[in-house]
């Protein structure tokens, strides 16, 4: 893993530069603060004050738009170009956080050739990069600058090309070559390990296996020989037994066979009376049918009235709240009316007083010989309180008239509501009243199905409790067929296994007599290809097929010598052939 590189922290104070792209003579930049921006038009030097940064930190000439070192050298016009002797430097001065300065200098010197000066002493580029790289600079990696379009660059960057865009950054890089060497041979360590690996786990497997196979292979031949002599046992007592059970199954039988006849009778009597209960369920049915229709055709009734009923209630519901409103628009016309009333009261009072006013004026008129004298504002008052009490009169009237119209409307309406009301309410009785006899009489029917389904299902019970009985009995007939049957099928197979093995009993007599008479006799194949593990016992015996039994011989000559003492058994023994 590549040491951690530890960097001084610090910051660019000036740049200082001497005919340097479009920077003629000695000049000074700077000092730069912890955030600092650089404005300008169009060729006023920003790119090319970048330009002189990244040369200092040692870019390459082929990033600051230049073929060759020359051509970073000011010139005004092209005959300057030719000039001998030009030359040209960057200055960088860059401050720690102590408030020390380092110089970085690169010059161009007038052959085309840079020369690099830390703090004003000439060193060379390994030098200068390792001071570089103390401050954080890291020339390949370009981290210090972030130039156009770079930006843009990395967001197009795919995972893979983002990954060497860090490993260059961090520096990480310059030990890739390093690392996929030790990681080879990492990979071929492990590959040699897990062979070894595999090889021991191998080798210790087949022991394991070997070991095994001949505890088996010991095993089994013992066993072979206590299940010679257990056979033997084994099947006598089979034939004692199944003599013993041959007796008590024939005396079983006989008593089955009393048995079933007798269940055979109540089976007949059973089917009478359920045949008689099957009557007396189908009359019922009928019944509970016919008053399953009544009930439908009452509900069918129910159901036609159910909607003129709906159809009242919400019509009855519409008028009493039709009735809430014209009686609240009634009190609120009173209210109003009252309040009429009052004021017409009060403008009939001023009138009074007013008219008695002019009474007194005029009698005071005359008194003073029928000429009555006002005075011009009294005159003015008069009249305009003649007007006013005219025009207030007036419009009281009409209000009143109008009001008195609204309300003799409002009593008529009222008047057919209650009509209305008391129509619905006698035909709201009248649907309640059926509605009850209805119910009445569907309570009825229910009462009388419900009794019909008791019978009913007393009678589907008693005739369920007679088959359950008749399948018992059946299942136990069954029961004992089926049991016979085995013991017959086991009577079979022991005949069949006696057969067997007598069969093979002679079979390996004769070999054993092969052997004795002709050396060239090895056995027969299913003794010589015996596997040593059971789970093999199927394959072996599929593959020999009709060859199981078959004797192994030394030679063709031997075979017939066999076949011809085979014979001769036959003949002398009467044996089945194999």
């Amino acid at each position: 893993m590549p040491a951690r590189i530890e960097f001084i922290p610090g910051k660019i104070h000036r740049l200082e530069l001497e005919n340097f792209k479009s920077y003629k003579g000695f000049q000074t930049i700077g000092p730069f603060f912890d955030f600092t921006a650089i404005i300008g038009p169009n060729g006023a030097g920003k790119s090319n004050l970048m330009d002189a940064i990244s040369f200092v930190l040692g870019v390459r000439t082929g990033q600051l738009r230049g073929a060759q070192l020359k051509d970073l050298i000011y010139a005004f016009e092209d005959k300057d170009k030719e000039q001998k002797g030009r030359k040209a430097f960057v200055r960088l001065v860059y401050q720690l956080v102590d408030g020390t300065e380092i110089q970085f200098t690169r010059v161009i010197s007038g052959a085309g050739g840079s020369e690099y000066r830390v703090n004003g002493r000439t060193v060379n580029w390994e030098e200068y990069n390792q001071k570089l790289k103390s401050i954080g600079v890291l020339i390949k990696a370009r981290n210090f600058l972030v130039f156009q379009g770079d930006v843009e660059s990395i967001a197009q960057k795919n995972p893979r090309e983002l990954t060497a865009l860090l490993e260059q950054i961090s520096g990480s890089e310059e030990y890739k070559r390093q690392y996929e060497e030790l990681e080879e041979e990492k990979a071929k360590a492990e590959e040699v390990t897990a062979l070894a690996y595999q090889k021991r786990k191998t080798i210790a497997m087949e022991l394991k296996q070997k070991k095994e196979q001949k505890e088996e292979a010991e095993k089994h031949l013992r066993l072979q020989e206590q299940l010679k002599s257990l056979k033997q046992e084994h099947y006598l007592w089979q034939l004692f037994t199944i003599e013993n059970d041959i007796e008590k199954i024939n005396e079983d039988l006989v008593d089955e066979e009393a048995s079933r006849r007798k269940i055979v009778d109540e089976l007949d009597n059973y089917e009478r009376e359920a045949a008689i209960k099957k009557k007396e369920r189908n009359k019922y049915s009928k019944e509970i049918a016919n008053f399953e229709r009544k009930i439908s055709e009452k509900k069918s009734r129910l159901d036609k009235n159910q909607p003129e009923v709906l159809k009242l209630k919400e019509e009855l519901s519409r008028i009493s709240s039709k009735i809430r409103s014209s009686s609240k628009e009634i009190d609120k016309k009173k209210e109003e009316k009252r309040k009429h009333l009052v004021e017409v009261k009060k403008l009939q009072n001023d009138l009074q007083d007013i008219t008695k006013q002019l009474d007194d004026l005029r009698e005071k008129g005359q008194d003073t010989g029928g000429k009555l004298q006002l005075a011009e504002s009294q005159l003015e008052i008069y009249h305009q309180i003649k007007e006013e009490a005219g025009m207030k009169t007036a419009k009281l009237r009409d209000e009143k008239e109008v009001l008195d119209r609204q309300q003799n409307v409002d009593i008529e309406a009222h008047k057919n509501l209650e009509e209305n009301i008391q129509q619905m309410q006698n035909r709201k009785e009248e649907l309640e009243s059926q509605e009850i006899q209805m119910q009445n009489r569907l309570k009825k029917l229910v009462d009388a199905v419900k009794k019909h389904k008791e019978e009913l299902t007393k009678a589907r019970k008693e005739h369920t409790d007679v088959k359950d009985k008749l399948s018992g009995l059946r299942l136990k007939h069954d029961m004992l067929k089926t049991k016979i049957n085995d013991v017959e099928n086991q009577l079979r197979e022991l005949k069949a296994d006696r057969h067997e093995n007598e069969r093979d009993s002679r079979l390996s007599q004769a070999v054993e007599t092969l052997k004795r008479l002709f050396p060239g006799v090895h056995g027969r194949m299913t003794d010589l290809c015996r596997p040593t593990q059971k789970k093999y016992n199927l394959a072996v015996t599929v593959a020999m097929g009709r060859y199981m039994d078959a004797v192994v011989v030394e030679d063709e000559q031997t075979g017939k010598e066999c076949i011809k003492v085979l014979y001769m058994l036959i003949l002398l023994f009467i044996v089945t052939p194999f």
